[in-house]
């Protein structure tokens, strides 16, 4: 009887029923940690998903780069109007005020279009030589955001067409000169990007110069030149722009060889307008003459100011 009443001993029932509620109680939270052991065995086991093989940011706000092109092509449907300035060279005299109100400036009026995805169509006005130009640009390859592709290559071209009046030509494709470049660009950072260029020109129609011995000099038809550009993002809307130059041929003895650019300024670009005014030694705005023509000498402090402004919208 004994043993009955001390099995069946109050206290030790209730200790014995706060035992297995306990039990019971840390019986599920036993079971979330295990499974939630298993799932974290399982996430690391499972590889971290890769980034998607979609188009990277554009390395560059605009498609215009100084007196050249970015490897950027506008959204389609996208129509483009750019106003190019060059004032005269600063230090050309006192009263011109930094060459803002010299008499020998230069301004290129262009209208562009982007019929379809990575192809822009476009033609301008420049005011010296009264130059007509019909332009495109293909962007080939872009980009990716996982590096598959790991830089962007676009090609421009265009067609330059001088309508001065016909006395000053033999024959009228003596007017047309060609200008040809394929444009690598890569956006290393959020901030910082770069672009190689090289180009290919072509006039129909060169500078002859007699020289003192009797012989004559001719120009070269075509020629080569290579451009490279950095830009680096000091805010959302604001960069530096830095860029550089050279033809790649010597032109014949007497014949004036043309002289490199060196190019630094600052860019402002909101979704539909980019404002870039800088310091640079070409004036001439079409790359072609810039290329063959030039003789700004920077190293001789023959450098002007010049601005390009875009304004983009949505067709």
């Amino acid at each position: 009887m004994k043993k009955i009443l001390y099995i069946l001993n109050p206290m030790k029932i209730r200790f014995s029923f706060l035992v297995i509620l306990m039990i019971l109680i840390a019986l599920p939270a036993l079971n979330a940690q295990d499974e939630a052991a298993s799932e974290e065995t399982v996430m690391e086991e499972t590889p971290a998903p890769k980034k998607e093989n979609k188009p990277a940011r554009p390395a560059f706000e605009s498609m215009w780069w100084f007196d050249g092109q970015t490897g950027v092509v506008n959204q389609a449907k996208t129509l483009e109007f750019v106003i190019q300035h060059r004032f005269a060279t600063v230090g050309s005299s006192p009263k011109e005020l930094l060459g803002l109100y010299g008499p020998s400036t230069n301004t290129r009026l262009g209208l562009n279009y982007s019929p379809i995805k990575n192809l822009n169509l476009g033609f301008g006005y420049t005011k010296l030589k009264y130059i007509v130009d019909l332009n495109a640009k293909y962007m080939i390859l872009t980009q990716t955001k996982d590096n598959s592709m790991p830089f962007s290559l676009t090609y421009y071209g265009n067609m330059g067409i001088e309508v001065q009046d016909e006395s000053n030509y033999a024959w009228p494709v003596d007017r047309l000169s060609y200008f040809h470049q394929l444009i690598l660009m890569r956006r290393f950072s959020k901030n910082f990007s770069l672009q190689i260029a090289p180009s290919f020109i072509h006039y129909n129609a060169v500078k002859v110069e007699a020289l003192s011995d009797g012989t004559t000099a001719y120009q070269s038809n075509d020629s080569w030149g290579l451009s490279i550009g950095a830009r680096y993002k000091i805010t959302s809307i604001i960069s530096i722009m830095a860029g550089y130059d050279t033809p790649l041929i010597n032109q014949p003895e007497g014949i004036s060889k043309p002289l490199p650019s060196i190019n630094l300024g600052i860019e402002i670009a909101t979704s539909n307008h980019a404002f870039q005014i800088f310091f640079t030694n070409y004036n001439r705005i079409q790359p072609q003459e810039d290329f063959q023509y030039n003789q700004n000498d920077f190293k001789e402090g023959q450098w002007l100011i010049g601005f390009n402004i875009t304004r983009l919208r949505a067709l």
